[in-house]
């Protein structure tokens, strides 16, 4: 279990919109709203990631000033 002042990572939310998927797969549509928002959080997660990594390659690479 993390401690609260730990940052939840990508490879958290995927574990949990697992577990969601799973719930979703054995309860049903009640299961849906939450199946649904994981999967935001996880899109939202993921894009913060890629946009890190395209901001980091941009610092990385030769600049040129014309």
């Amino acid at each position: 279990m993390k401690a609260r002042n730990d940052k939840v990572t990508l490879a958290d939310i995927e574990r949990a919109l697992i577990v969601y998927a799973g719930l979703y797969d054995l309860y049903g549509e009640c299961m849906k709203p939450l199946l649904d928002r994981m999967e935001r959080e996880y899109m939202a997660a993921k894009s913060k990631v890629n946009q890190m990594n395209r901001i980091r390659k941009l610092i990385a690479g030769p600049v040129e000033i014309q």
